[in-house]
């Protein structure tokens, strides 16, 4: 078997996994409504902000704080929201991992 008819496999089989398939039906469900995707996009935005501020020493205000937490608890308290983050949480972890196992193919050879 060639290493594209393996990747070729190897991509049906993440299509066909659980994370997968849950993450796309929560996907649907966050893009049917646009209302949802301005709150995980907001969340985003806030977080990466957050992340490059504490990165670059640089003190987070408290109206960016609270916007944060208020952005989470609207999120943790809709069902929706929390099933699209917990099920992009578990498929990304999965891909992380395969991607590490991919790459731990050949990290010896680049020592």
């Amino acid at each position: 078997m060639s290493v594209y008819d393996s990747t070729t496999k190897l991509a049906s089989d993440i299509k066909d996994s659980k994370e997968y398939k849950d993450f796309k039906k929560n996907m649907n469900i966050i893009k049917s409504n646009p209302n949802y995707e301005l709150i995980l996009n907001n969340h985003r935005k806030i977080q990466m902000d957050i992340k490059s501020k504490n990165l670059s020493g640089v003190t987070i205000d408290k109206k960016t704080l609270k916007l944060a937490q208020d952005l989470k608890k609207t999120i943790s308290s809709n069902k929706d929201l929390s099933r699209y983050i917990d099920s992009e949480y578990k498929f990304t972890s999965m891909m992380d991992n395969i991607n590490k196992i991919l790459a731990s193919a050949v990290y010896e050879d680049y020592k």
